[in-house]
């Protein structure tokens, strides 16, 4: 019986040990995908973001758009450094935000009818006309596209989704749960 009660206590705060070398998973940095997202011209979007609700900020940015009859596609791997307005409803992505100068370089808009949370779930593009677009830089600066029906699209179609992670303690808890079963088997056959 002492020897079942040291194991359960050296169990125990190995488990407290090892609490403290897990990374903590963040609800609050939730993965976005896009699916079905379509454009005026033909093309379409697919990939994914990372949106933080507490610092309202985007990364892991790697969004992809096929060729249509206007747009040639792109690969859109950071933010719009134009904009410091960036928030749960909108995005805004270039192919390069170091470059110096953004003039003519493609940028893809995006604003979501529902804004994104750290709890995942669903939104909707808004599909109103030069709202969620792709086209390319009006400046410099990426202030803006160049609002062309030559040189720019609208989405017509789309969403993002996506699933919390589960946090490291809800991992650790499950892993309590099984050791406190396997200690009570033990028990029950000493």
């Amino acid at each position: 019986m002492k020897r079942l009660a040291f194991q359960s206590t050296m169990t125990a705060l190995l488990l407290v040990v090892l609490a403290g070398m897990i990374p903590t998973a963040s609800a609050d940095q939730v993965t976005w995908v896009l699916s079905g997202v379509t454009f005026s011209d033909g093309g379409t979007a697919s990939g994914s973001f990372v949106y933080n609700a507490d610092t309202n900020t985007y990364s892991s940015i790697n969004i992809t758009t096929t060729a249509g009859s206007i747009l040639g596609g792109a690969t859109y791997t950071g933010a719009d450094p134009c904009c410091t307005f960036f928030n749960s409803s909108f995005l805004g992505v270039v192919t390069n935000p170091s470059l110096l100068d953004l003039t003519g370089t493609p940028l893809l808009r995006v604003v979501f009818v529902t804004p994104l949370t750290d709890l995942g779930g669903t939104s909707l593009l808004s599909l109103t006309p030069d709202f969620s677009i792709e086209g390319p830089c009006f400046d410099s600066g990426c202030t803006g596209i160049i609002f062309n029906p030559a040189t720019m699209r609208n989405a017509t179609g789309g969403e993002v989704v996506a699933t919390p992670e589960p946090t490291s303690l809800l991992l650790l808890g499950m892993g309590m749960v099984g050791l406190a079963g396997a200690a009570k088997r033990k028990l029950i056959r000493a």
